[in-house]
């Protein structure tokens, strides 16, 4: 049974603080992102946090709150560095950009990243990652109507940004495994899109062009 004395303080304006939310959040996400969800509960939270479960129940209904919440933050952080991608009258190297930023985020921020694209939590109505999803399938429509990619009879914008997105979450993956220094992982991640531009019908020195534009 709660104190009544301590869930008064719980509900405090000092303890409603944003250094105590952000300290619940960053605790979960290496929970999340190192263990997955399993190792995640209110118990195990408010002592990586250095707080007590009240508070944890102050700030979240539940484990599952934790988990929809945490996610959503570390994806409208990942779309804010997605979304400033377009910055040249090429969109082949914008995609190329695109690419990079998600794929080097992810492989410097895995447990974040785990968090994100791997270990979801459950019945997260609208999920957020569809707004990631967008931002490549944006990117996609960009270099159609550039001209630089030249749909086939069964062209789908979702389904070329699905392709892309699977090579960039693959690299991702195989970089949070450690099997591969940084620059294999970048060569790797460079060749991929390299190939999938001219699949999508770019011209091959053009694609490389706006491709080594970035380095």
């Amino acid at each position: 049974m709660v104190d009544p004395r301590r869930q008064a303080d719980a509900m405090s304006p000092r303890a409603l603080d944003l250094t105590v939310r952000n300290s619940l959040s960053e605790a979960a996400i290496a929970i999340l992102g190192t263990e997955g969800r399993e190792a995640l509960s209110a118990r195990r939270l408010a002592r990586e946090a250095g707080t007590s479960t009240t508070a944890v129940y102050t700030y979240f209904g539940g484990m599952d709150e934790v988990h929809r919440d945490v996610r959503r933050r570390e994806l409208d952080t990942l779309l804010e560095i997605l979304r400033t991608s377009h910055q040249a009258d090429d969109p082949v190297a914008d995609l190329a950009r695109l690419t990079t930023r998600y794929v080097r985020y992810g492989a410097d921020n895995r447990a974040r990243y785990r968090v994100m694209f791997v270990d979801q939590p459950p019945d997260d109505d609208g999920d957020p990652a569809e707004d990631v999803f967008d931002v490549f399938r944006q990117s996609i429509e960009a270099c159609v109507t550039d001209g630089r990619f030249e749909p086939d009879g069964g062209y789908s914008p979702a389904l070329w940004a699905g392709e892309v997105w699977t090579a960039c979450h693959g690299v991702v993956m195989l970089a949070s495994s450690g099997l591969l220094a940084r620059p294999q992982i970048d060569a790797m991640h460079t060749d991929l899109l390299y190939r999938l531009c001219m699949g999508f019908g770019d011209d091959g020195v053009h694609a490389r062009s706006s491709i080594d534009s970035l380095r």
